[in-house]
């Protein structure tokens, strides 16, 4: 049980590493903060508004 709650933890922190990825690439592209959150939420089939969550979270950590 323990180990498949630390897999999902370690799962958890590598999606969210790729959305902190994406969100670098597609800003170092020049691509607008809104744009960012719209393509956030459509590639990981999540709304706009927990895209917008990681987004700030992860920016602001990043």
């Amino acid at each position: 049980m323990k180990e498949q709650v630390e897999w999902r933890r370690g799962l958890r922190k590598s999606w969210e590493a790729g959305i902190l990825d994406m969100a670098k690439a597609l800003e170092k592209r020049g691509m607008a903060t809104s744009d960012i959150v719209a393509t956030i939420a459509d590639v990981q089939n999540i709304s706009q508004t927990e895209a917008q969550k990681y987004y700030d979270r992860l920016v602001v950590t990043g």
